[in-house]
């Protein structure tokens, strides 16, 4: 049960300091070794180091998110570890003169290793449930031109991140796409249990 308590700490900690900007604390949730690091979400795909320059240059260029997470399950295998999260990914945008919210619901599943006598991260990727658009003001509208072919499963967060300039990934996991959750659960599995 420690084992489990440590983990999903790091996993909320993680989010956090995603949030708050505090980059050394967020690297620090991670392997030391970053090539052993893989982050696979709609803007970014690649280590933890790349994810870090990226997400400072992302609240640089002022598109701030807000995380939320509920580490469900977790998974123990000697030194290993994989863990089941809830969440969702919430961020404010104004478009045509009107303030809106976009929140992306997601199922965060991460890799961890025990490195010394500590847990630390090796993945985070994301399966994609739903999301939506909703003005901050209620009786506030406009128009929205979704890219044909747009996954349903995170088409509004593509979107707005489309937006603000991020070249988005169109094959990530989605309920819309049950085959790409069952993958890559399986493959999640896969490595926990070598």
């Amino acid at each position: 049960m420690l084992d489990e308590a440590q983990i999903k700490s790091l996993l909320v900690r993680e989010r956090y300091y995603r949030d708050t900007c505090q980059w050394e604390k967020l690297r620090a949730c991670y392997h030391p070794d970053a090539s052993k690091t893989r982050i696979e979400i709609t803007w970014f795909q690649g280590d933890i180091d790349g994810f870090v320059e990226g997400s400072k240059g992302m609240a640089t260029g002022g598109t701030g998110a807000v995380h939320t997470i509920c580490p469900v399950e977790v998974h123990l295998h000697g030194e290993k570890a994989l863990s089941e999260s809830t969440g969702s990914i919430s961020i404010r945008f104004q478009h045509d003169g009107t303030l809106f919210d976009c929140v992306s619901y997601t199922r965060f599943i991460s890799r961890l290793e025990l490195v010394g006598d500590e847990w630390r991260l090796l993945t985070l990727e994301a399966i994609y449930d739903r999301d939506l658009i909703t003005p901050v003001i209620p009786q506030g509208t406009a128009e929205f031109h979704f890219p044909k072919g747009a996954r349903d499963s995170y088409r509004c967060i593509s979107w707005v991140l489309f937006q603000k300039g991020f070249s988005i990934k169109q094959d990530l996991p989605g309920i819309d796409d049950p085959t790409s959750c069952a993958q890559l659960m399986e493959a999640s599995f896969k490595w926990l249990a070598k």
